[in-house]
Order: structure tokens, then C-alpha cells, then sequence
């Protein structure tokens, strides 16, 4: 298809499938989660995701609409036209997404990025300990290897809309002897596992935008490494990177 009926069909289509309710309207970190839990933004996220337009340059297989950088360019700018809200937002796609894409294996990304991109499950980041601050090599949560499984022990805070999550991947330290930034590996693990409780962390407009997670002996497949073990230094460093 030429870029100009790429343009035309684009624009026709965000017009007569973009609610006027998802349009023309700020979006602020206190009130993002409201927005996108209404009738209509759940049907513009799921018309979205019917052509692969929440993650517009992953790959087909994954959810996304493989669209070249010239065809993102115009869908951004038709997009920017009509002053329409991303259909999906949170740190599947801005984080975690692109990460599976360049670290993950075949078998994970199948698992991972379609759900990622039709909005079926959320994720939350869990880097921050009690204690670290923002420096992340002092982290202390312990992911130990038992076999096929890691169990973990630990706490994370300040987790951002870690109420709302399903997932959280995180920095755990897999080498009990490391320090700093050695023996630090990244782990996807599901928040319904036993063992783990989330504590939210009340803003003061009452909300809980932020949330403690405390692990205690929670059993993750090895599976759900995420890079090989004792780099996830590199991996947290380079998918912020990532232009996906």
C-alpha cells in the first residue's frame, strides 16, 4: 500500500472508530487508570488491537501491526489530528514489551506480547526496596534456584499501579555471595502466585498509585528468566533504549 491510501484509509478509520470520550483529553497520572476502565475505551483499545494498532511496529505474531517507520509516522501524526489517546498505555508496552523483544525467547514472547498488546494483562515494576532508594544495586531480594523454579523472598516498593497489575518483573539477586550490580537477575513473575502480598500505598488525593510487594517463598519457573542469569544489569539498561 502507497503511504497516501495508508494516510487516507488511516485517517477514515480513527475517525469512525475513535469515541469522541477518548479524544481532546489530558491524561495525568492520577486519573489514567479511570480513563482507560470505561465501555468506551475498552472498545477503542479492543478495535485497536483488532489491526495491531496498540503496539503499530511489534511484529504480527506478537499482537502488533508490523507497520514500517514511514507508515508509524503517518499513523502518529493522523493520531496527533483528531487529538486521540493512545488506545493502550502502561509498562507492558512502554517497558516490559520491549524488553521480551529484544531479550526474550521465542517461547516467552508468544506467552507475553499479545496479551500485552490487547490490554489482557497489566504490568508493574519491581526494581525499588526499602532502604535502596534509586540506588539499584544495593537491592536485597533473594531469588534462590531450586531445580526448575526460583523462590523468592523479599520486598519491592514503591511499585507503580502495582494494585492493578497481573505481572511484575523485576531485579532479584540470584547469586546469594554477589554485590552491586553482580548477580542481579530479571524475573516475570505473576502476582496471584502464593506467597506474594500487595500492599497499596495511599497518595495523599487517596489514591493508591504506588504499592508495596512482599515476597515470601514464592515459587517462578526458571522459565521466566528474562536474559541469562546474573545479567539483568543489562537487561534493565538497555530497554530503555529499545524503539520499538
Amino acid at each position: 500500500m502507497d503511504i497516501t491510501t495508508f494516510r487516507s484509509e488511516t485517517r477514515e478509520w480513527l475517525e469512525a472508530n475513535c469515541p469522541s470520550s477518548m479524544r481532546n483529553k489530558p491524561v495525568h497520572f492520577e486519573d489514567a487508570f479511570d480513563i482507560y476502565n470505561t465501555d468506551d475505551a475498552r472498545a477503542w483499545r479492543d478495535a485497536c488491537a483488532g489491526r495491531g494498532w496498540t503496539a503499530p511496529l511489534w511484529p504480527k505474531e506478537y499482537g502488533g501491526a508490523e507497520l514500517s517507520r514511514e507508515e508509524y509516522r503517518v499513523f502518529q501524526e493522523e493520531m496527533a489530528a483528531i487529538k486521540a489517546l493512545p488506545p493502550e498505555s502502561g509498562m507492558g508496552l512502554a517497558m516490559i514489551g520491549p524488553t521480551l523483544l529484544e531479550f526474550g525467547t521465542d517461547a516467552q514472547k508468544l506467552e507475553h506480547l499479545p496479551k500485552i498488546a490487547t490490554g489482557e494483562v497489566r504490568w508493574c515494576q519491581g526494581y525499588s526496596e526499602p532502604g535502596s532508594g534509586s540506588d539499584l544495586a544495593s537491592l536485597q531480594t533473594k531469588a534462590v534456584q531450586e531445580g526448575d523454579q526460583f523462590i523468592i523472598n523479599g520486598q519491592k516498593i514503591w511499585s507503580t499501579r502495582a494494585v492493578y497489575a497481573d505481572w511484575v518483573f523485576g531485579l532479584f539477586r540470584t547469586d546469594p555471595d554477589s554485590s552491586r550490580h553482580h548477580g542481579l537477575s530479571k524475573l516475570l513473575v505473576p502476582l496471584n502466585s502464593e506467597g506474594i502480598t500487595v500492599r497499596p500505598i495511599e497518595q495523599l488525593n487517596g489514591l493508591p498509585g504506588f504499592a508495596e510487594i512482599f515476597f515470601d517463598d514464592v515459587r517462578v519457573p526458571a522459565f521466566n528468566l528474562l536474559g541469562g542469569e546474573g545479567e539483568g544489569c543489562g537487561v534493565v539498561e538497555m530497554h530503555s533504549a529499545l524503539d520499538w
